[in-house]
């Protein structure tokens, strides 16, 4: 079993956590500088949207490979059912997921490219490192 360091399941960990983290940070607070007060922060936030959804096709693949090598090799068992029904059903919501996920990636691309020309003309927040 993995542990520590070598263990993959903190990856997508770390991932939901900063999603979780960008929420909170970016949530409209009554008499709070917004934190995606400017196109240039939201056009960097779309690029980092895009390359996190472009990675979980691959990376919902690869989970699904490695379930159905255990259950090739005869390493699973279930509670109820059969593995192999439970096996079946996982590579086919896992399939379902990569397709989203590509989607996902497709529009988000789109709202990338959309968002570039945008610019600022409104007061500027001396305040912030955000790009205008």
């Amino acid at each position: 079993m993995a542990t520590g360091s070598t263990d993959p399941v903190r990856h997508p960990r770390t991932a939901a956590d900063a999603v979780r983290a960008f929420n909170h940070a970016t949530l409209s607070t009554f008499g709070k500088d917004p934190q995606l007060a400017y196109p240039g922060t939201i056009y960097r936030t779309l690029a980092a949207f895009t390359t996190l959804a472009r990675g979980l096709p691959q990376a919902f693949d690869q989970t699904g490979t490695a379930l159905a090598r255990l259950h090739q090799t005869g390493h699973l068992t279930a509670d109820h059912g059969t593995p192999t029904q439970h096996a079946d059903a996982v590579s086919v919501a896992l399939r379902e997921a990569e397709h989203h996920a590509t989607a996902m990636a497709q529009a988000l691309e789109r709202a990338h490219s959309a968002s570039g020309p945008l610019g600022y003309c409104g007061p500027i927040n001396n305040d912030t490192d955000d790009d205008l």
